[in-house]
Formats: C-alpha cells, sequence, structure tokens
C-alpha cells in the first residue's frame, strides 16, 4: 500500500478555499478603494531578496530568527520577504530619479515570518502596506493617519473600538539624551525594552529593566515611558526638565502633530502613548500602532511609523518616508469580533448568472455556443453537463439561487430556439436564440423593479 501524505499544509501555512478567499477579496477590494481615492498607485516586488538589505535597516531578532532563509549556493543567502519596506525603497532608489514626488504606493503582498503560529499571526501572511515617500511634513503622517481611520470606518468600526497609539522616536531620544543622560550607544536598548513591553507582566518588565540599566534614575525614567498615555501628563513626571530639551526636533515634532491631530478631527482615533516605539531600527521619527480597544485582540492590529534614511541603503539619496504594513488577517480578527463582516461575502451571488440545463449530451454543443454569446455580454453561465432529468437540473439551479434558466432539448436545437425560464417568477416560455440576450435583460430589469417596489 503506498504511503499517504497528510492533508494540512505546513505549519503556519493556509489554504484558501473558495470561501476563505471571498472574505479576503472582500476586504482587499475595500482597502482598493481607499487607495483609489488617495491617489496611492498599486505595486509588488520579488519574493526574494538579499539578506543584506534586511540585515542593514531592519531588527536583528526579524532577520536572525524570524526569517526563512534560502541558501541555494554557498555565500548567497536570500530572504523570503517578512515585509516589504526595503524592497519600497529599493524599487524607488532604482528610479527616484524619474518618479515624481511625492511618491504614494501601495500594495497586499504575500509575507512570510518564521515565528511561532499563533492567533492572528501565521507563518505564510498577506500584508497590505501604504507608503508616501518625498514629503517632509507632517502632513504626510497626518494623511496615513486618515488612511488608517478611513480603513476602518469602511468596516464600519467605531472609534470606541480601534485606536491608534502614536509616539515619536526622535522625541524618546531627546528624553534619553537630555532627561535621562543615558549614554548615546544604549539609547537603542530603550527601544528594545519598550517595544518588548507590552509582552511582559509588570514584574518580568521591571526585572528586565533593572537587568539592563543598574541606575535608580534611568530606571524609574523608562518605567515612566511605559505607563503614559499623554504628552503633558508623561513631562509632569520628570523634574528638572531643561530648556534646550524643548527646543529638540522631537518635542517639537510631536506636539505639532498632536497639534494637527486635535485640529483636524482626528483626535477621537489618536492617542499618544509613549511605549510604542516599533521594533524596526529604520524607524527614525513619527510611531504608531492601531490597537483593538477591547479584550478580544490584545496585540496591535498593525503598526508603521517615518523612515528618513532607509534610501541610503542603494543610493546617496535623502527621502523620507512613512508608512504602514497591516496583515490581513489580523484585520479580519478584529472585524469578526465586532461583526463586521456580513454573511453575503461568504457565499457566491448567483441571481445574474444564466443556467443552461441540458436534456441529453446530443444538444451540448449548442448549449455551448448559447454559453458563448451570453459570456460574450459579460453575463456569468453554467452549463450542466450531467444530464440528468430536467427536474435534478433545475432543482440544482434553484439551489444556487439562480434566477434564469435555459431549457435545450433537442427540438429547440432543431428549431434554433431555447425554452427561458424565470425562476423567481415560475414563469417560461421558447424564443429564437438571437433573441436571448434581450430576454435576459427583460427578465433582470423585472426582477430589480419588483425587489424596489416590495422595498419601498
Amino acid at each position: 500500500m503506498s504511503k499517504k501524505f497528510s492533508k494540512e499544509p505546513l505549519r503556519g501555512m493556509r489554504d484558501f478555499y473558495p470561501t476563505d478567499l471571498r472574505e479576503v477579496n472582500w476586504i482587499k477590494s475595500i482597502i482598493e478603494g481607499i487607495a483609489d481615492i488617495y491617489c496611492y498607485e498599486e505595486f509588488e516586488g520579488p519574493l526574494l531578496e538579499p539578506i543584506e538589505i534586511f540585515a542593514a535597516k531592519s531588527s536583528d531578532e526579524l532577520v536572525n530568527e524570524q526569517s526563512f532563509v534560502v541558501e541555494k549556493k554557498k555565500g548567497e543567502r536570500l530572504l523570503l520577504r517578512p515585509e516589504l519596506t526595503p524592497t519600497l525603497a529599493r524599487m524607488i532608489a532604482k528610479r527616484s530619479q524619474e518618479i515624481k514626488k511625492p511618491i504614494r504606493w501601495y500594495s497586499i503582498p504575500i509575507c512570510y515570518r518564521y515565528e511561532r503560529p499563533q492567533k492572528g499571526r501565521r507563518r505564510e501572511f498577506k500584508q497590505v502596506n501604504f507608503d508616501i515617500l518625498g514629503e517632509d511634513s507632517l502632513y504626510a503622517e497626518l494623511e496615513i493617519f486618515n488612511i488608517s481611520v478611513d480603513i476602518f470606518v469602511s468596516f464600519g468600526a467605531t472609534a470606541d473600538q480601534f485606536q491608534i497609539f502614536y509616539n515619536n522616536r526622535r522625541f524618546i531620544d531627546a528624553i534619553c539624551e537630555l532627561i535621562l543622560e543615558i549614554p548615546e550607544d544604549k539609547i537603542p536598548l530603550v527601544f528594545k525594552i519598550l517595544d518588548k513591553s507590552d509582552k511582559m507582566e509588570e514584574s518580568e518588565f521591571e526585572k528586565y529593566v533593572i537587568d539592563s540599566f543598574q541606575d535608580e534614575f534611568i530606571v524609574q525614567g523608562i518605567l515612566k515611558l511605559k505607563d503614559s498615555d499623554g504628552i503633558k501628563e508623561l513631562l509632569d513626571k520628570f523634574d528638572n526638565i531643561p530648556e534646550k530639551f524643548y527646543d529638540s526636533e522631537g518635542y517639537k515634532e510631536i506636539k505639532s502633530l498632536e497639534d494637527l491631530i486635535n485640529e483636524t478631527g482626528l483626535s477621537d482615533y489618536c492617542t499618544f502613548s509613549s511605549s510604542v516605539v516599533r521594533g524596526l531600527d529604520y524607524y527614525t521619527g513619527t510611531v504608531f500602532e492601531v490597537f483593538d480597544t477591547g479584550k478580544e485582540n490584545i496585540r496591535a492590529i498593525f503598526g508603521g511609523g517615518r523612515y528618513d534614511d532607509l534610501l541610503s541603503l542603494f543610493s546617496d539619496e535623502q527621502l523620507s518616508g512613512i508608512g504602514f504594513g497591516m496583515g490581513v488577517l489580523m484585520f479580519s480578527l478584529f472585524l469578526k469580533t465586532y461583526n463586521l463582516i456580513p454573511e453575503f461575502v461568504y457565499e457566491r451571488d448567483f441571481s445574474d448568472t444564466v443556467y443552461i440545463t441540458c436534456v441529453n449530451e446530443n444538444v451540448a454543443n449548442y448549449a455551448i455556443q448559447l454559453a458563448d454569446i451570453i459570456r460574450s455580454e459579460d453575463f456569468p453561465c453554467i452549463i450542466d453537463y450531467k444530464f440528468k432529468n430536467l427536474k435534478s437540473q433545475l432543482s440544482r439551479a434553484s439551489e444556487l439561487g439562480i434566477l434564469i434558466a435555459l431549457i435545450i432539448g433537442e427540438e429547440e436545437m432543431e428549431q434554433n430556439k431555447v425554452s427561458i425560464k424565470n425562476m423567481a417568477a415560475n414563469e417560461q416560455k421558447t424564443i429564437n436564440s438571437e433573441d436571448i440576450i434581450e430576454e435576459i435583460y427583460k427578465i433582470l430589469d423585472e426582477f430589480e423593479e419588483k425587489n424596489e417596489i416590495e422595498d419601498n
């Protein structure tokens, strides 16, 4: 007896059956509509990239622990892309002189991360990416925040269900350098500590900070960074803040962004959080994460931030950008938590589909000719090739929710005619084949008018 292989996909991967894909494609279609109204253009890059472009700017954890590495020949190490930003930077650097700025691009690629599969996280996943490059002002941040809010609101979510928690890495730099007086080479450790804060118990986090910094003043300062949800609230916790702190780029940026958020009506959706720093090393300014405000989904739904020197990997050009990456699966879990995915998404609508039944196989070629005519007018069409009795075929059409069925027998074929049945009205008549499209439109129009009258 031959060996039988497992029917399950690889761990962390997923099979998408038609019903599953309907959900994914429905989510994608709405997000693509948002991309269109903000004038973002779609791009795509290769699945494999050199490991070096991720190692140079992404975190060590992402490259060394969470990536799928391919080594086809000795010395050439490639990654299955764990995210898209380095690819975006490489593509723009290649054609930067010919691309008009600012650049508004989006993509919904498949990415890979070798990490423990859990709720909302798989090793293979689709990720929505929006980026704007070549716009240095904070209005770029504002636009990205607006897009993020519009995505949620377009699916029916409210400010009570999600929040954008934002911060600024230059602001945290200024606190570390000018208030806590942490040595410059130790500041990256602060970001690493804060990035892990929401994944630890309180006691575990405090021990991590103490083990990392033995200085009590610094330890207490980092603990204050973890627990502050307002800029003023945070700064009020520190004594003797030097005047030059208020002149720092980081403080000015975070205050200006806060003002813009309040002035443009986004304050219901956006909250400052000093513990949000993002774990990727290429972020330089504004960073943010979007959370479900309920108890169901405790991890960030997605996050992003500003990167000022990512193109330096490929050229001497300075081009700032800001963007985000959102896993479709995590967003789907959020939508399901609040019952924001309608039932119709999971079922195909066959109401405009024409179903052709055949009394026997002798009329199959005639049925195919009729189907070609129908499909040429962009109507979906199914031919029943089982050639069972007509009652069985019409029953199958009824199960699918078909409105229009064609019945073809040998007499219809010989006379170049067809019997057309309105399944909703249970009315049937025989017509010439050249009149079939006109009759289809007539039945559909009558059905639509009847529904409008009933709705009113």
